[in-house]
């Protein structure tokens, strides 16, 4: 076990090369591969996984750190294989009654039974939608470096608006943040052509209507739910997210920040800055670490 000595953090050395990881958990951060470099030959090189503790009780919880935007995917994920499987069970087979005056039973029952299937499916479908959109929040606001500046220009009063990372975050809808910030930040083509990008727009409105609920009797909204796109939709953060990922991480695999993609070619984040000085090992995974180290 290693700790680093600018910030006090917790890191188990994993392997050597990238190639011998063994991917238990794709919500964890991805390791963080160190190379030696002398004379632009590799001398050497370890992986690094990052660690973090929480005490439960008196009882001291040690585990490697997860990865916020993944977290939030995974929870879209499970959650819209639900919906999926409701769907598909309940709603779409063939066989399947869906107008309680067409079916044999006793109708109340009937209609008892239908009534919990749409709710657990509307249930599963906000869960992906909200967790979608805020995944992507996160992976917009985590994305910005802390010195970046969005300049806006607003011809009709010649003047220009200039946004640091704080007002970004706070001012500036996550439409804009992706299409204009990120787009600029990892360096991209305009993602605002791709079919994916009419998804996220309605997964956004979906979103608002969601949060910001107005009426209590109101709820034709969600009646969108069931109309076909609604799948597509609900997987656009994670189609966003790819395709930054593939304009950016053949270029710079050096950011820690990008969870593990299921089907796409995952890149390690390297850094070719490894200073034996910056590390200090405090144990071994057999052994345990001193706890007496300064955390």
């Amino acid at each position: 076990m290693k700790k680093t000595n600018n910030d006090s953090k917790l890191q188990l050395v994993v392997g050597i090369h990238p190639e011998s990881y063994e991917l238990t958990d794709s919500r964890l951060n991805k390791p963080v591969c160190f190379k030696q470099m002398s004379q632009g030959i590799e001398t050497g090189s370890m992986l690094v996984q990052d660690i973090d503790e929480v005490m439960i009780g008196s009882n001291r919880l040690t585990y490697f750190s997860p990865n916020n935007v993944a977290i939030l995917l995974s929870v879209l994920n499970k959650s819209l294989a639900i919906a999926k499987s409701i769907s598909r069970e309940q709603f779409c087979l063939l066989s399947t009654v869906l107008d309680f005056q067409k079916t044999e039973e006793d109708k109340r029952a009937f209609l008892d039974a239908k009534s919990k299937d749409v709710c657990d499916y509307i249930e599963a479908i906000q869960t992906s939608i909200v967790f979608g959109y805020t995944a992507l929040e996160t992976f917009s606001n985590l994305s910005i470096p802390p010195d970046y500046v969005y300049q806006v220009e607003i011809k009709s009063k010649g003047i220009k608006e200039l946004y640091d990372k704080n007002a970004i975050e706070r001012w500036i809808s996550l439409k804009d943040k992706i299409s204009y910030i990120l787009t600029d930040i990892y360096k991209t083509t305009r993602i605002d052509k791709h079919k994916f990008w009419t998804h996220f727009s309605k997964l956004e409105k979906y979103r608002h209507e969601i949060i910001h609920q107005k009426a209590i009797n109101s709820t034709s909204f969600y009646k969108a739910y069931f109309q076909g796109d609604i799948f597509d939709i609900c997987s656009s953060p994670e189609q966003i997210i790819g395709f930054f990922y593939d304009q950016h991480a053949t270029d710079n695999r050096t950011n820690p920040l990008w969870p593990w993609l299921i089907n796409r070619s995952n890149y390690f984040p390297v850094s070719y800055n490894y200073d034996s000085n910056s590390f200090e090992v405090v144990g071994n995974l057999y052994e345990g670490y001193n706890r007496k180290t300064k955390r």
